[in-house]
């Protein structure tokens, strides 16, 4: 499974009631839903969409389109569109709709007026780490220190050198010490633990 159609695909619940709904939609109302979309996102909703016949067919088609836009500015690469074409296989779109909402979502310039607030912020794409000792052994060199002093140095300017790669291609190196290295190790141990908690609320769940 490539990066972009997992991302699409990430949470298959949340489009179950989507999947009731798409079955029913033609190719002509794909287009004119999906503007009508675009415009609410934007910031401008139209005031057909008060008087729409078909509220539960813009809804999902409205669902997927925010998804998409949301999504798609996580990332620099325009959709593929096989991997588009595949999410909206799996929501059970007939193949009419699937190619007529595929053109449309793979149109870079659609995504050119959306809200900043429904952008996301870029991911960590890959972690690395490394130990640098340079400074220490250095220091050590020049002080001559006894065998405590020695351990005290050590920790002191040991460096933990940590490289973020995100989705949107920034590369991002960071120097920490050891204390702020574990502070770090800590803190988000700490955040885990809290998510974990708050997934096991009944609120959190989906029925």
């Amino acid at each position: 499974m490539s990066h972009q159609l997992e991302l699409l695909t990430e949470n298959p619940l949340q489009w179950t009631t989507v999947s009731l709904i798409t079955p029913e939609i033609q190719k002509k109302e794909i287009k004119p839903f999906v503007l009508l979309a675009l415009k609410e996102l934007e910031g401008n909703p139209d005031s057909r969409m008060r008087n729409l016949m078909n509220a539960d067919k813009f809804s999902a088609v409205r669902s997927v389109v925010r998804h998409v836009s949301r999504l798609r500015s996580a990332h620099r690469e325009p959709w593929v569109e096989e991997d588009v074409q595949l999410f909206l296989e799996s929501l059970k779109f007939n193949m009419e709709c699937v190619s007529e909402l595929t053109t449309l979502l793979c149109t870079d310039k659609i995504y050119t007026n959306l809200q900043r607030h429904l952008r996301i912020k870029p991911g960590i794409e890959s972690l690395q780490w490394k130990i640098d000792v340079s400074m220490s052994q250095n220091n050590i060199r020049h002080e001559n220190p006894t065998a405590e002093r020695r351990k005290e140095i050590l920790y002191r300017d040991t460096l933990v050198i940590l490289t973020l790669c995100l989705t949107d291609g920034k590369k991002y190196i960071y120097r920490l010490t050891l204390s702020k290295f574990h502070e770090l190790r800590y803190l988000i141990a700490s955040a885990l633990k809290s998510m974990i908690v708050l997934e096991k609320r009944k609120c959190m769940r989906r029925d």
